[in-house]
């Protein structure tokens, strides 16, 4: 978990003996490609942190057609914001997700309950500040900019969105994920890879 304390300590010190804490929540999981680790309406209250591989969240609407939320993968992206797989409204809510989770390459996460989570972060003040500013920028500041693009944006603009938010998606997602999550057809966005070059 040497790059997850990296990622921590970006914003708070960590001694070996608070991270041997850290490495006694979460347990390792291997998770096959094609495998569905949460189904859309039940109650999602894990977090999965990813360590390789590549994950998706999606919603599925009244015509049965899937809609990428989120993609979840280890590789370069301005904010980190796709490393944790989760849903915690659904957690703190008590209510079915309107997600569902899919690995879509063999994968390897750290899984912990968010029970044991918020039981941890409980324990030490600088725990709570690294949970606020993850909240902040993993679900309210990555959210709100998420739900606007897809209201006011051109493809093209979400297009670049992309690109400047994670500039080596393309090595790790397979195109048609990408157009899912930007919400085009995949014929638009290989015109707008095209028009790129």
């Amino acid at each position: 978990m040497k790059y997850f304390r990296k990622l921590v300590e970006h914003y708070i010190p960590v001694n070996d003996d608070e991270w041997a804490k850290v490495c006694g929540i979460f347990d390792i999981k291997y998770i096959k490609k094609g495998t569905t680790v949460h189904h859309a309406g039940e109650v999602f209250n894990e977090i999965w942190f990813i360590k390789s591989g590549l994950a998706r969240s999606y919603l599925s609407d009244l015509n049965g057609k899937d809609h990428t939320w989120q993609l979840y993968f280890r590789g370069k992206s301005k904010h980190g914001l796709n490393h944790f797989m989760d849903d915690s409204v659904s957690f703190y809510e008590k209510a079915g997700s309107m997600l569902s989770f899919e690995v879509i390459e063999d994968s390897i996460f750290y899984v912990t309950s968010l029970d044991a989570l918020d039981k941890f972060i409980s324990q030490d003040e600088k725990w709570g500040l690294l949970a606020r500013i993850w909240i902040h920028n993993t679900y309210y500041s990555a959210t709100y900019k998420r739900v606007l693009s897809l209201m006011s944006e051109s493809a093209a603009q979400r297009y670049e969105r992309l690109l400047d938010e994670y500039p080596y998606i393309f090595k790790q997602v397979k195109s048609y994920h990408i157009a899912s999550y930007l919400g085009i057809a995949p014929q638009t966005l290989s015109k707008l890879k095209n028009e790129s070059r």
